[in-house]
């Protein structure tokens, strides 16, 4: 298997024209094919997972060795979007090799600094992120987005991935997205009033509260404040979902600031046993416990370990009030 794909990247796919991939179609034309001969060669080898792997592998020497010879520098083009096809079938085969997965993503961030294309369709939908960014999601629908988000996050998990952004590690949930001002993936979340993505990427530890940049509490109080008249469920859910991650949200001092009076009125909708009152010995427990599952890379899959029982299983994974 391994022979085989190393023939066709060096021989045919080198071929190719380098906007080859450039629509989402001529990439999913490119996965179906790949997936017929790991498929082919899974029947007569018997390890679907091993030329899955093979598959991918010679997928990143392609880029990697392409890169290599124009100085480090990425050629973009298909040289580039073989990445997403390589993604496109790590997720169709399921591939649990940690490894390959995270290499995958580290060429990936070496060459776009972001993970926009993984996540954005998770977000607007998968064809909306044509508009927004120039190119669709390798993903057919939001649910499937969303499901590759998971399987993506749960790798770099695994493999306890960090990347430097601005002089700062942080971890793949974490990196802004280049296309939506920089902002986090679940910043961007609160702003689309996404619930289920936002629950996704705070139950894989996402921060919620940054110093220097947007947040998603901060985008949290702007969104309530704008449209406190009629909430939207939507935007009610992540609130209840931000609320389970924080212990206090502080009562600004100076309301009359223009900065300020932008997100007052908002946290009137903020529940006082996260403003004016303590909030309960049980959630400052969840966050403590959370905090250092966190910093250990154990979350949210190590919840399973701790061998308590189901409702606080949810109770610890957000999932619940």
């Amino acid at each position: 298997m391994e022979m085989i794909m190393d023939c066709f990247f060096d021989n045919v796919f080198s071929e190719l024209d380098r906007a080859s991939l450039l629509a989402r179609y001529k990439r999913r034309n490119l996965v179906e094919y790949l997936s017929t001969v790991i498929q082919a060669c899974s029947h007569v080898e018997g390890h679907p997972q091993e030329a899955c792997k093979s598959a991918i592998v010679s997928a990143l020497n392609f880029h990697k060795t392409t890169r290599g010879q124009n100085g480090e520098v990425c050629l973009m083009g298909k040289y580039h979007n073989v990445l997403y096809v390589a993604a496109r079938l790590a997720f169709d085969w399921k591939l649990e090799d940690a490894e390959t997965v995270c290499w995958l993503l580290d060429d990936m961030f070496l060459c776009e600094r972001t993970f926009d294309r993984l996540i954005t369709g998770a977000i607007f939908g998968s064809r909306a992120s044509g508009v927004i960014a120039g190119w669709k999601s390798d993903f057919d629908t939001r649910e499937e987005c969303l499901e590759a988000v998971e399987y993506f996050l749960r790798h770099a998990t695994t493999g306890k991935k960090e990347y430097l952004v601005r002089k700062k590690s942080c971890r793949i949930v974490d990196v802004p997205m280049e296309s939506y001002g920089r902002f986090t993936p679940a910043t961007v979340a609160v702003q689309a009033i996404r619930p289920d993505v936002l629950l996704l990427l705070l139950q894989f530890g996402a921060e919620v509260y940054a110093e220097d940049d947007p947040c998603p509490l901060e985008a949290l109080l702007r969104r309530l404040s704008e449209c406190q008249e009629q909430v939207p469920p939507d935007l009610l859910t992540c609130r209840d979902v931000i609320m389970r991650t924080v212990a206090h949200v502080s009562v600004p001092h100076d309301a009359e600031h223009p900065y300020v009076a932008a997100y007052v009125s908002g946290m009137r909708l903020i529940p006082e046993d996260r403003t004016t009152s303590p909030a309960t010995l049980k959630h400052l427990c969840r966050i403590t416990i959370r905090k250092s599952m966190n910093q250990n890379c154990n979350l949210p899959f190590g919840i399973k370990e701790l061998g308590i029982p189901d409702n606080l299983e949810s109770f610890l994974n957000l999932e619940v009030d």
